[in-house]
């Protein structure tokens, strides 16, 4: 879309907002749901398909269509204001932008809800039943683990040449082993693509449409090649879904969490470890030349190396990267509860970065300005990063304990054993059942913080030889 666009845009965006909304909300449509509500004759199915409508009417019904249209219009205009602040690295550029959207997502919340903090509603949005009271302590728990468990992996210092990570490989190679590794994941190319973008991401029209993205460096392969990884996990869940129940609400993935847990999973847990690569190594050494004389082991330590110096949520590694989400919580949540300013942002996200992680960002866009989704008022959706870190090694803990063969399985080139466990457990549910029993029915118990913490730590100890 050309530069010129962007106000036109969000006039469409927004008119096609209103209708949507005037549809859902029409009360015709809610008394229909309402009657549905009632009928005793319903199967599990269907009374979880009316449920999770219900939800997203009642949501929908209480925004008034004002309040659509100016956010329509606000998001929109907030992407193209960041765009330019990201770029000179100024905040103030972006501060009455932002403040703008803070007020109105205020607004949201407080129709949606009145009876909530608004952060719990804007929560929910993303995480369905999801609280501020649940998330504190988890991520409190996390924060006590991790900034001392940190201290002792960079006291480590171990020796290693991890010079081959900066090695050149040309778009165009990149591009043909990583499509070979996605493929043999079990990414079904008859329903969907691989393309390139500014920012990698998996979107489509439902499960036989899956639409995943990469982007190329080439003199870091290994990010696109983790990021096809991890998009591949998007879309794996994506054409898991239960395609006989089309586009109906109860097909969709649960929650923005477990559906990160899916990518996560397959990019940490099992992208990230040994036996993955057992079997992909060698078709690896033998595209990459420089990789000949870098020992399995050695590689396996390179894509899991934890970079002390970096500023960048995207770029983390696996351990830094929970205390980034972290961070950006507890300031929305702060944010929302009017215990600081949008002016005081900039200072409250150093100083954050200082005590979690011990640098400080010089400049605004290696600082706050780094994300895309406040210009688009998706607050609350940063804790969904982290909990689908924990889900993922809670199901793959399980996993490995009703599936002997897993290990054995991805280390011959054979993911059915996973796949066909999450299959089972996660993806054909859809949203039949609520996040809880989903987890629950999955694993034998709800969201438990302490299997990623025990993970982690042996890991890392292992990695990085602790004591």
């Amino acid at each position: 879309m050309p530069p010129g666009a962007v106000q036109a845009r969000g006039r469409q965006i927004a008119t096609l907002s209103v209708l949507a909304h005037e549809r859902q909300v029409d009360p015709q449509f809610a008394a229909l749901l309402g009657e549905l509500a009632k009928d005793g004759t319903l199967d599990d199915v269907q009374r979880a398909n009316i449920r999770e409508a219900l939800r997203d009417q009642r949501r929908a019904s209480r925004i008034p269509a004002d309040l659509v249209r100016a956010w329509g219009e606000a998001t929109v205009r907030g992407h193209e204001v960041w765009v330019h602040a990201r770029k000179a690295k100024d905040f103030s550029k972006f501060q009455p932008v932002l403040e703008h959207l803070v007020a109105l997502a205020k607004q949201r919340a407080a129709a949606v809800d009145p009876s909530k903090p608004a952060y719990d509603v804007l929560l929910d949005e993303f995480e369905p039943d999801m609280t501020m009271a649940r998330l504190d302590p988890v991520f409190d728990r996390l924060k006590a683990f991790l900034i001392p468990f940190l201290k002792r992996v960079k006291a480590a210092d171990l020796p290693c040449d991890v010079s081959w990570l900066g090695a050149h490989v040309p778009a165009a190679q990149q591009r043909e082993v990583g499509e070979s590794i996605v493929r043999s994941m079990g990414y079904d190319f008859e329903c969907g693509r691989l393309d390139t973008s500014v920012h990698p991401f998996c979107g489509g029209a439902g499960p036989t449409d899956v639409r995943i993205t990469t982007r190329y460096n080439e003199d870091s392969f290994v990010g696109s090649l983790t990021g096809m990884i991890h998009e591949t996990g998007h879309a794996l869940y994506e054409q898991g879904r239960p395609a006989e129940l089309g586009d109906q609400p109860v097909s969709r993935a649960r929650s923005m969490g477990i559906h990160e847990s899916q990518s996560l999973l397959w990019e940490k847990q099992i992208g990230q470890n040994k036996p993955f690569w057992q079997y992909h190594y060698p078709r690896l050494q033998a595209a990459y030349k420089f990789l000949a004389d870098v020992s399995l082991d050695d590689f396996v330590f390179g894509l899991n190396l934890v970079d002390f110096e970096n500023f960048i949520r995207v770029e983390a590694d696996e351990l830094t990267y929970p205390l980034h989400v972290i961070l950006r919580y507890e300031i929305e949540r702060d944010l929302f509860a009017g215990k600081i300013q949008v002016a005081e942002l900039p200072a409250v996200w150093n100083a954050k970065m200082q005590e979690y992680l011990g640098i400080t960002p010089p400049d605004d866009a290696l600082g706050l300005m780094q994300d895309v989704h406040w210009s688009g008022g998706m607050f609350g959706y940063f804790p969904s990063y982290t909990l689908g870190a924990l889900y993922a090694a809670q199901f793959m803990r399980r996993a490995r304990q009703d599936v002997p063969g897993i290990e054995a399985g991805l280390a011959a080139g054979d993911p059915q054993p996973l796949l066909g466990w999450l299959r089972e457990k996660i993806h054909r549910h859809g949203s039949v059942f609520l996040t809880d029993e989903l987890a629950r029915r999955a694993t034998g118990e709800v969201l438990n913080p302490e299997h990623f913490i025990a993970y982690a730590e042996a890991k890392y100890s292992r990695l990085y030889r602790l004591a």
